[in-house]
């Protein structure tokens, strides 16, 4: 098959790193756990505008150097690579592509042969989704952690797995019966592995 993967929430457990980041800076006290929308608006108080700026300055100070892979996902898409076809769709902008090479090449060194970049959560937002691009690459299947994406794609006919973590609060606004057919919730990357056999 051919694989679309999400980075941030997905292989990069960017939320911790981005959290302590904005707590530096605005002498705050949030938890991870305090996050319930991938809007950070909702979380931090202000606007989208204000939000999407720290977001952008965050991943241009060396904190963003601290981002770890989400647990278990190197030797996951190590094994997933063996039989599957693996490409990245991630919402970060152009501007950070190098940094998100060196990321990719630190922990995945060899079993990623492409990286999209959507700029959907920069200013000006791109107009690229992750829909079409799965679409374009010919995706059998999407592993997504944001609800809102993985439901449009679901919603389009492509298999998405949404990770959602149990250490975070993120897509519980939805219940079972509003999830499509084709979205199926996984809590790991191990679980993952093990549906895609």
């Amino acid at each position: 098959m051919k694989i679309a993967i999400d980075i941030d929430g997905v292989l990069a457990d960017m939320m911790p790193v981005l959290n302590n980041f904005y707590n530096k800076k605005f002498g705050t006290s949030f938890s991870v756990g305090d996050y319930k929308y991938h809007d950070l608006e909702k979380t931090w108080g202000g606007s989208k505008e204000d939000a999407v700026r720290i977001v952008e300055e965050f991943f241009q100070s060396p904190d963003f150097s601290e981002i770890l892979p989400i647990a278990n996902s190197p030797k996951s898409v190590l094994n997933l690579s063996k039989k599957h076809e693996l490409f990245l769709v991630t919402s970060r902008p152009q501007n950070i592509k190098q940094r998100t090479l060196e990321f990719l090449q630190n922990y995945f060194p060899k079993e990623i042969k492409k990286v999209i970049h959507t700029g959907q959560y920069v200013s000006p937002a791109s107009s690229i989704n992750k829909f079409d691009v799965c679409v374009q690459e010919k995706a059998d299947v999407l592993i997504e952690d944001c609800l809102e994406i993985a439901i449009d794609c679901a919603n389009h006919g492509l298999k998405t797995f949404l990770l959602d973590s149990s250490l975070n609060q993120l897509n519980r606004e939805y219940s079972e019966g509003e999830i499509p057919k084709n979205l199926l919730r996984v809590k790991s990357w191990p679980e993952i592995v093990e549906r895609l056999k």
